[in-house]
């Protein structure tokens, strides 16, 4: 059954006071700080709701609901700065369910593999800066050398000696690198998930900066309109206006860009030859990701890069997002590949078709 407009609307304000109430500043500030970098509190909270696992069917262990639910919780999230693998897990259920496996409990990350040349079928295969890797069940996915697709889920208690090597990103979120060992439980799934996984993967990331973009839009708003130079708010000054509308601009193109995406993969569309909408989304979102970034600190001054103010908890987090998953040269690369080969011969579409999607 489909989700009414006044249905979303609740669940986006309910989803949004609930992390606003636990994400705090401080909070965010010190989950980054500390070993696990994660707030568990927050984390068993949400759990606790079952919006961990919105999207996924019931069936398989998940909340039920669709997609489109499941984006509206990514772009909260990333408004709010949240410190949990809220939309890795959202994904990696989507792909277990998909594959037809049941989902476990807890924290769930999704992660695409390379394989070793020569190695055995369980090991070699190495899984590079996974989001949360150290708290959280690892879903992989990935492709043999003979093209038949894998998948692999690996609990934290079950990861090799020596695994995961602890990293992190801008922002303080943990990004490990984990090799899978020779009795990682590997199974064989149907083709076509790998590349499914690899879409969820951008997509949610690109959902991410659309909330984390539109909390920064937030946050100067208040701050100009708040704050006096020479006698008037400074969002009075031309110039500032002009930024601002600027920043406003790429807003709207990052959040319309990713609802498009998200609408497209909830429809079931295979994308193939065509052109990719979350493809195009995270492009844009890391594109405009950085523009968003630099006029809010621009117009807030040296106060918004204090350790736990919003805003340097915001743009941190879109300068590391952008480059997750898919960077905006990389993106826009692949784009400019699909329209060539549909473009070039007669095995392609034809370049109308291909932009127009008819």
């Amino acid at each position: 059954m489909s989700t009414t407009d006044a249905e979303r609307e609740l669940l986006r304000e309910t989803v949004g006071q609930l992390l606003a109430e636990h994400c705090t500043p401080e909070r965010v500030a010190a989950a980054a700080g500390s070993e696990a970098g994660w707030d568990a509190a927050t984390w068993q909270v949400l759990q606790e709701t079952g919006l961990t696992l919105v999207g996924s069917p019931e069936e398989r262990g998940g909340s039920g609901g669709d997609l489109s639910e499941a984006a509206d919780i990514a772009v909260a999230a990333g408004a709010a700065a949240a410190p949990v693998p809220l939309a890795e897990t959202l994904a990696a259920g989507m792909v277990l369910a998909r594959a037809g496996l049941d989902i476990p409990a807890g924290p769930l990350t999704l992660a695409g593999a390379v394989s070793l040349a020569g190695a055995g079928r369980g090991g070699g295969r190495v899984l590079t800066r996974v989001p949360y890797g150290r708290v959280a069940t690892v879903v992989a996915v990935g492709a043999g050398a003979d093209g038949r697709e894998w998948l692999a889920v690996v609990p934290p208690e079950q990861l090799p000696p020596g695994q995961p090597r602890a990293g992190r990103n801008l922002a303080g979120e943990p990004r490990d690198d984990i090799e899978l060992g020779p009795d990682a439980p590997v199974r064989e799934v149907a083709a076509g998930t790998a590349e499914y996984a690899g879409r969820l993967r951008r997509l949610f990331r690109s959902l991410l900066i659309a909330g984390a973009a539109q909390r920064a839009l937030e946050l100067t708003i208040t701050y100009v309109t708040e704050r006096e130079q020479f006698g008037r708010p400074l969002g009075k000054m031309p110039v500032v206006q002009a930024e601002l509308a600027r920043m406003a601009g790429e807003v709207a193109v990052i959040s319309a860009a990713t609802q498009a995406a998200a609408a497209d993969l909830a429809g079931g569309k295979p994308g193939g030859a065509g052109i990719s909408p979350v493809l195009a989304a995270k492009a844009q979102a890391s594109a405009g990701a950085g523009t968003v970034a630099a006029i809010a600190h621009q117009l807030h001054g040296a106060i918004g890069t204090t350790s736990e103010h919003r805003l340097r908890l915001t743009t941190t987090r879109l300068w590391a997002w952008r480059e997750e998953d898919g960077t905006a040269a990389e993106c826009f690369a692949a784009l400019g590949r699909e329209a060539v080969a549909a473009a070039g011969g007669p095995a392609g579409p034809g370049l109308w078709p291909w932009l127009s999607r008819s």
